[in-house]
């Protein structure tokens, strides 16, 4: 039994396009293109083609796992100056200040000024928190 690879890169000796032989085996093109790129490379660097062949045709495909990026946690200092600057945004309120109050577009603004890598939803959630987390309802 043969494998896709020996019947991709079988196919592409033939003369075959890679569309072609992505619609016979009813396989992403992509895949096909692949296959024969990695083939290709490793006939390159390798003296023979004989032990080229059952290297590549013997091994199982590899995929490449790219690391997820780190995600930038909320830290204890992010979250006392969002405290800060909510309870300052309290105070204008209660003067009267409406307009001059600290959107959460502008709370993350003030952030990234001062250095932190930190996301606008992850303000956005940790203030929908406090302010949850404040009001009560009754009974």
């Amino acid at each position: 039994m043969y494998t896709k690879q020996e019947i991709i890169i079988d196919s592409f000796r033939q003369g075959k396009s890679q569309r072609t032989i992505a619609r016979d085996l009813q396989i992403n093109r992509k895949t096909v293109k692949k296959y024969i790129l990695e083939h290709e490379a490793l006939l390159q660097s390798v003296c023979s083609k004989e032990a080229a062949q059952s290297i590549a045709l013997s091994d199982k495909p590899a995929y490449n796992m790219t690391v997820p990026r780190q995600k930038v946690k909320l830290t204890t200092d992010v979250q006392e100056i969002i405290d800060e600057l909510l309870s300052k945004n309290k105070v204008k309120l209660e003067e009267g200040l409406r307009k001059q109050m600290m959107k959460k577009k502008d709370i993350h603004e003030e952030l990234l000024r001062q250095g932190f890598d930190v996301g606008y939803s992850t303000v956005c959630n940790y203030i929908r928190f406090k302010e949850k987390k404040q009001t009560s309802k009754e009974a």
